[in-house]
């Protein structure tokens, strides 16, 4: 049955929406006819696949890296190949993610935020069951379980050599520390960035017989920002020993230089007339007090600040911090 309103009741209700107690509803805005397309810039919906030479440069090394690290301490014959990188949402990934999976979270000092390491759980039972002296192709139950502590500790020796593989990588276009931060089993704990962050996919395939598996790199793309720039330049040069060996003597040289080391006690103007007529026992009032912090020059540039002193009967300097801006000091 239809429901009517009263003559009363459409009064009411016309009073309210001219006295402003009741809000009339928007118009929804015809896009189309005022010409343009609403766009959400907190969201962007199509991922633009981008080239970043010097990334797969850095790719590339890993690969051939782990593949000679996993040789050895494996002591077998392993085949490595890489999947061409991918740019993800975060979110999307994981869902990718299989249940118990080994997720190893870690730092790249300087860059902000976390990264992840995967290792397929099919991968990982192959590894252990290597160390443990068998053929590693050995069918493992993996759902509805967890990951033992000899498992853990044994997959930990493998994610020790990646991390370290990885570093070096990395060393030819920035380097860099990794840290180790923690493992986890299920996915939805290792939230590295929101789900819509994107994140560059990096993922090796490894065949040891007939265990195959993924190891995969995740990291999110606003991590790397400060080195956009250098990840989408066309030219790579690689670090050759003899190059970080001459490194190394000049860094050593540049430590043994002999420098001049002067503290500032303080300064005080005189006319010259003034000057002349000072003699033994004068006292000169300087322009700063016992417990004010004195200038500490290096090959006459401010580097320090500390508070005079002695030290085993010898004059000395407690630097108390470094100069970062001459200009404030």
């Amino acid at each position: 049955m239809e429901q009517i309103l009263s003559q009363d009741e459409v009064d009411a209700l016309l009073k309210g929406i001219s006295g402003g107690d009741i809000e009339e509803p928007e118009e929804p805005i015809d896009s189309e006819a005022l010409g343009y397309t609403p766009y959400d810039f907190s969201r962007q919906e199509r991922i633009v696949q981008v080239r970043m030479p010097a990334l797969e440069v850095i790719n590339d090394t890993f690969l051939r890296a782990i593949r000679n690290s996993l040789s050895t301490a494996l002591r077998r014959i392993i085949d490595i190949t890489a999947v061409p990188m991918e740019l993800e949402r975060f979110g999307a990934f994981v869902r990718t993610l299989p249940v118990p999976s080994s997720l190893q979270i870690f730092k790249m000092d300087p860059f902000r935020g976390s990264a992840l390491l995967v290792l397929e759980p099919k991968l990982v039972f192959a590894f252990v069951e290597n160390f443990l002296g068998g053929s590693g192709s050995r069918n493992v139950r993996i759902e509805g379980r967890d990951f033992t502590p000899i498992e853990q500790r044994l997959i930990r020796r493998v994610v020790n050599l990646l991390l370290n593989d990885l570093e070096k990588a990395w060393y030819s276009l920035h380097p860099l520390k990794i840290q180790y931060s923690r493992s986890e089993i299920n996915p939805q704990f290792a939230k590295i960035c929101q789900p819509e962050d994107i994140v560059l996919i990096n993922r090796y395939e490894v065949d040891m017989d007939r265990a195959i598996g993924s190891i995969t790199t995740c990291i999110p793309l606003a991590n790397l920002e400060s080195v956009k720039n250098k990840l989408m330049s066309t030219f790579q040069r690689e670090q050759s020993e003899e190059d970080m060996i001459i490194q190394q003597v000049l860094r050593q040289n540049i430590k043994n230089v002999v420098v001049d080391f002067k503290v500032e006690l303080g300064s005080l103007s005189l006319p010259a007339g003034d000057v002349m007529g000072l003699e033994k026992g004068d006292i000169l009032q300087l322009d700063r007090r016992k417990d004010d912090l004195l200038p500490a020059y290096i090959a006459g540039k401010k580097k320090f600040m500390g508070t005079p002193g002695v030290h085993r009967g010898n004059l000395a300097l407690l630097i108390k911090h470094q100069v970062m801006d001459l200009d404030k000091e």
